[in-house]
């Protein structure tokens, strides 16, 4: 995942609220409450990424994840979620293709959604190209083909978010997309603060016709970048522990094992890669990160509590 600083809102410590109410005072907590959604990203990418992921799960303190559909693995996930009782699985919404030597086309088709695939049939690499070749037109079917085939698989989807967060960063109408199906389908979309006050709040003619002010709105969404794999990742995620304040927060991390399948995958990229996914996983499977999470009174939600506010 990309464009990483877009998510970094660490100085943001008011909570935030719609309509008078705090979010965290909407699922039954006091205003004070510090709640925290530790979310692994990208399941579905490849067996290494699920392997990770789901057992971090089951044995860790990831609470969530979210599926690339149109990724080689994505079944898989389905297979897994079996395993763990009201599994908290999103759409990680896959609009592109970012490796070198491993690829894959749209959901839906090139030939209905052309403006998603390449010359060859598979996704570009960023969301810049996206936004120039792909109408929302061609969005929108993608994703509803994403949705529909995750509840194909037998995928209870609780949530959507956006690979690369093409959905925000790419043409205006897409993040119109984004809202839409999110509401259509009675799920929440990963939106913060920053992205609402930014991008659509004031942009109502953008939304016309649909109901933003029923969005569940989280205060922060925590992800390490670059600068932060130099210093350590352990150093980065327990300052964010210990600094969390009062609101609803999301942890956004990338889990993996160091293998040959996942340095295969990840070849010819410096960060997002299959050590940086190793340490995700060490540091979210920790005592030490148990103990954090205890000692700084955070309560770990998922997304599928969030969306009962709808």
């Amino acid at each position: 995942m990309k464009n990483v600083s877009f998510f970094l809102f660490l100085l943001l410590i008011i909570p935030f609220s719609v309509n008078g109410q705090t979010l965290q005072e909407k699922l039954g907590y006091p205003a004070d409450a510090k709640l925290l959604i530790i979310h692994g990203d990208d399941v579905g990418v490849s067996h290494s990424q699920n392997q990770a992921s789901f057992d971090a799960i089951k044995n860790g303190l990831v609470t969530s994840t979210s599926t690339m559909v149109p990724a080689p693995w994505s079944a898989e996930v389905a297979q897994m979620a079996k395993e763990i009782e009201n599994p908290d699985i999103g759409i990680h919404i896959t609009l592109t293709n970012e490796w070198l030597h491993y690829n894959w086309g749209p959901e839906a088709g090139r030939e209905k959604v052309a403006g998603l695939a390449n010359s060859i049939g598979h996704m570009y690499p960023s969301c810049a190209e996206v936004s120039e070749h792909a109408s929302p037109e061609d969005v929108e079917m993608e994703v509803r083909s994403q949705i529909q085939t995750a509840k194909a698989m037998g995928i209870d989807i609780t949530h959507l978010d956006s690979h690369m967060g093409c959905m925000f960063f790419g043409r205006p109408e897409y993040l119109r997309v984004y809202v839409k199906l999110a509401l259509e389908n009675k799920i929440p979309a990963m939106i913060n603060r920053e992205l609402y006050q930014g991008l659509i709040q004031p942009n109502p003619d953008l939304f016309a016709g649909i109901n933003v002010d029923k969005l569940p709105i989280i205060d922060q969404i925590i992800m390490a970048d670059e600068e932060a794999y130099e210093k350590g990742m352990d150093k980065f995620y327990t300052r964010a522990l210990k600094n969390l304040p009062a609101g609803v927060h999301v942890i956004l991390i990338h889990l993996a094992f160091d293998d040959q399948e996942m340095n295969a995958v990840t070849a010819g990229h410096d960060s997002f890669h299959a050590p940086w996914r190793q340490q995700d996983y060490d540091f979210f499977t920790s005592e030490k990160a148990k103990k954090l999470i205890e000692e700084n009174n955070i309560k770990l939600i998922t997304w599928r509590e969030i969306g009962k506010v709808l």
